[in-house]
Parts: structure tokens; sequence; C-alpha cells
């Protein structure tokens, strides 16, 4: 099996997020319309329970086991592998069977005591079958990352979110005559077999084209064979970290939602209000704040394995060229979208949400969303290079901010939801800054200053372009802002090659579109 650049892995999983993400988005516009941003809230509240037990049945695995069979793969060390894939199976399936029985049993509790509007319930019910199958699904994925091999875990995102789409039509719209507590829980039980779909197609993938004796025909011989024991430790050294990080962060995100209809029911709002505020929130501006990510997040999935073999082979130069391309394409992708967000908020939701006060809630976290994005890629290279613990307490930091700034300020009345949105942005500035600061201090500083400022140019350039579009245009219609936004992104990729940030020559590297898109590159006026 032949082994995959960086640049291709990560390429992979950026097309494929970008197709996720935009039927995702198809996913909420549909959901939103059926259910609501009242319904967006019953189903967004039961989420940070999901993931919360979902980090006590991965425990960190995932991670391990990319990390782990990357350097195996590296050293050709079959039975390595073999050692690493049993283990984390037992461990990953007993613990899900555990969880899922402990959801179960405990589930009127939860209703009592956790759930913050009992219209959750449902839901709540219809995602306790989902622990099992993203559990098992991690195991494959983490496999496939560790091989570097990408191809697999995009396919099953995409076939993850037309199930999902599908589900909605079907289901959703159904059962939305009768409750919304209902619609809420038949799009959970369109997650859970969306889900299961992707996990039965990775399955087929990895005896297809993943088999260890495909993988590695010809191991080293090595006269010492590593023990179970020693496999266990060194799955510990990296999972136990990443597991604790997890914990207090899904400890922290499941009392979010606890905080927040806390907080706005002491501002004065009932117990609805409250509920389809924070579903305008979670459900609609964080998921168009994060659209960006899936570029960062998708390096940040390859800088992984890529950080832990360089710094095994001890070649710090290739971890210091990796935190530069990062930076770049960070800034590549968030700096017109920090600008699209923030100038076009308002119309933007309306369009898409059909929910005009979205828009204030997103405005507000916009300007920052260069930091967001560049969360994930530093976070990736501090796991390579075994500071997960860094990461952590990082995240940890903003978590707690995040919290005590809701409880400040959701709680005033003139403030309300919107004091969400300045937490989360406060938060993710604070970590992000910190992981900045301890991976110069490791791998000192070295990144192009002069591409960021570039890019930068280029974003003023669109800025100043769909400024002038849409001066004299309030309100803004469809048309206009399609033509802005559209003539924007123009306007922007023209002024990345008139300034050299794109190059034919650097585009061409990349595998696959690479030529057509140099050829593209090559029509732009003053482009090399």
């Amino acid at each position: 099996m032949n082994r995959h650049t960086f640049l291709h892995g990560a390429l992979v999983l950026m097309i494929a997020g970008l197709v996720t993400r935009v039927m995702g988005f198809i996913y909420r516009i549909f959901l939103t319309r059926i259910i609501g941003a009242e319904g967006m809230g019953l189903f967004q509240i039961v989420f940070p329970i999901l993931g919360l037990v979902l980090t006590f049945v991965t425990m960190g695995f995932p991670l391990a086991i990319s990390k782990l069979v990357a350097e195996a793969v590296a050293q050709r060390d079959r039975a390595r592998i073999q050692r690493i894939m049993r283990i984390s199976g037992i461990s990953v399936a007993s613990l899900a069977v555990l969880f899922t029985l402990l959801m179960y049993l405990f589930r009127h509790a939860i209703e009592t005591h956790w759930l913050t509007d009992p219209r959750a319930y449902p839901a709540y019910l219809a995602m306790i079958p989902v622990v099992g199958i993203i559990a098992i699904s991690s195991l494959y994925r983490g496999y496939f990352q560790g091989l570097q091999d990408m191809a697999p875990t995009a396919w099953a995102s995409i076939l993850e979110q037309t199930v999902r789409i599908l589900s909605i039509w079907i289901l959703a719209a159904y059962f939305v005559r009768y409750s919304l507590s209902y619609a809420a829980a038949a799009a959970m039980m369109g997650m859970v077999l969306g889900e299961l779909s992707g996990l039965l197609f990775m399955v087929f993938q990895q005896r297809r084209r993943a088999r260890l004796i495909d993988v590695i025909p010809d191991p080293a011989y090595t006269r010492a064979t590593e023990s179970m024991r020693s496999t266990v430790h060194a799955i510990g050294q990296i999972s136990l970290p990443v597991t604790l990080s997890k914990l207090i962060w899904s400890l922290l995100f499941a009392a979010e939602p606890v905080l927040v209809m806390r907080a706005l029911q002491a501002a004065g709002f009932v117990t609805s209000q409250a509920t389809s505020m924070y579903g305008e929130y979670s459900g609609m501006a964080i998921p168009l704040l994060v659209f960006p990510t899936v570029i960062t997040s998708s390096l940040a999935t390859n800088l992984v394995p890529a950080v832990s073999e360089a710094a095994a082979a001890g070649e710090m130069f290739r971890i210091r060229k990796r935190l530069s391309q990062s930076f770049t394409a960070t800034a590549l992708v968030s700096f017109p979208a920090s600008v699209v967000f923030t100038l076009f908020a308002g119309p933007l939701t309306t369009v898409i949400y059909k929910q005009p006060n979205i828009g204030p809630i997103l405005a507000i976290m916009a300007p920052f969303e260069f930091l967001l994005c560049l969360q994930a890629p530093l976070t990736g290279i501090l796991q390579g290079l075994n500071r997960a613990g860094v990461a952590m307490v990082n995240s940890i930091v903003g978590g707690v901010a995040k919290l005590l700034l809701i409880v400040v300020l959701a709680r005033r009345p003139e403030v309300g939801i919107l004091g969400v949105s300045m937490a989360t942005a406060f938060s993710f500035t604070l970590s992000t800054l910190l992981n900045l600061w301890f991976v110069v201090r490791m791998i000192g500083f070295h990144i192009r200053l002069q591409s960021l400022l570039r890019v930068g140019i280029a974003a003023i350039g669109m800025f100043a372009y769909m400024q002038a579009i849409t001066f004299h245009h309030r309100p803004l219609p469809g048309s206009t802002l399609l033509l802005a936004i559209g003539g924007g992104l123009i306007v922007y990729f023209a002024l990345l090659c008139a300034l050299r940030v794109l190059t034919s020559r650097a585009v061409s590297r990349i595998p696959k579109v690479g030529p057509a898109l140099a050829r593209i590159v090559r029509w732009m006026p003053f482009a090399v």
C-alpha cells in the first residue's frame, strides 16, 4: 500500500469536509424550516451529554491509534499494529456497552436533574444507540489516519450526511405533526442512521484496502517483541492526557446549556424563549462560524501523525515547515470568512435560516475567525510533539473563562444571548494564544509574516469591493448579497495571485487538482 503525503491527505479531508459541511448546512436548513429555533434548541440541549459520554467511551484511543500506527508503519512493525488495535477495540467496545446501559438506566434522573427543558427527553432516548456506533467508528478513523489514508473516512462522512438529510425529509417532517419533542427525536434518529451507515462503509473499506497484510507485506524482523504491557503504556501515555482534556472540556460543554438557560431565565426570559435563543446560538450561528474550520481541522488531523513521524526522526525543520504552512492556510481561509460574516451576518442568516435575529449573534464572534481556525492546527502540533497535556490545560482555561463570562453577561437583560457570543469569542481567543505561545517556545517562531500580510491586503481589497457593491442597498436583497460575496471572492483570489501568495508553480504541486488550478492561476492578471 502506498503511503500518502501530508498534502494529499489534508486535501482529501478538506474536500470531503467542505462537501459534508455544505451538506450539513442543507441538513440544518431543512431541520430549521421544519422544527424552528425552539426545536433546534431541544435538539442541541442533549448534545453535550453525548460528548461527555463519548469522552469516557473512546478514552483518547483514536488519537493514540493514529499516532502509534503511523510510527509502527514507518518501522514496518505489523505485530505492534495488531496489538494496538486489539487493546483499543476490546477497551472501547466494553466501555460502549457499559455507558449505553448506564444512559438507559439513569434516563429518568437525567430527565429530572440535567435536561433544562423536559421536552428534550425523547431526543435523549433516541440518542442512546449512537454511542456504541460512534465509538467503534472512531477506531476505524484512527486506523486510517495512522495510515495517512484519508479517503475512506472522507467518503464515510459524506455517506453519513446523505443519510441524515434523507432521514430529515422522512422522519422529522412526519413526526413534527405530533410535537416538537418527537420531531427533535426523529432528527436524532437520523443521526443514528447516518453514523451506522458510515461505520459499515469503513468496515468494508478496511477489509478491501487496508488489511495489515497489504499495509505491511514485508514486516521488519525484530528480535525483541514489545510486550502487551508496553503497548498499553504507550497507548495510555497518549490517550490519558487527551481523555482528561476531553473529559474536563465535555463537563464544561455539558454545563454550558444549563448555565445559558439559567442565565437567560434570570434575565427575565421564559423557558421557551431561552430554548429558542440557545437554538439560534448553538444550532445556527455556531455552525456558520465554524464552517471555515473544515480546512484547518483537516490540517490538524494530518498534523498529528506527520509531526509525530518528523519528531521521531529528529527532523525539526519539517515541524517548523508544517507550522508555517498551517498559518498560511488558516489565513487564506479565515480572513475572507471573517470579512463575509462580519459584514453580512444579518443578511446571510436571513437568507439561510429565515431568522434575521441570528445576525448579531454571529457578528460578535466573526472578527476572531482567524484565531478560531488556528486553534486546531496548533493543538495538532502539540499532540504530535507529545504535549497533549499542554493543549488540554489551555483548552480548559478557555472553557472555564467562557462559563464565567456566560454567568456574568447572559443574565443581563440588555445583553442576553449576545453575552454567550462574547464569552465564546474570548474563550477560543485565549486558548489559541496560549497554544501559540507554547508551540513557539518548543520549536521557535518560523512563520512567514510577509505571506500573512499579503493575505490581509487581499482580504482588505475584498472588503472594499463588497462595501462598494452594497453601499446603497439597505436592506440587502438576496441577489445583491450573492453578487457581493461571489464577486468579493473573485477579487480576493485575483489579489492573492497578483500578490504572489498563490503561484502556478506552488498550486501545481497540489495532488490531482493542482494542474487545473495552476491554469486558472495563470489566467489571473499579474500572476506567475
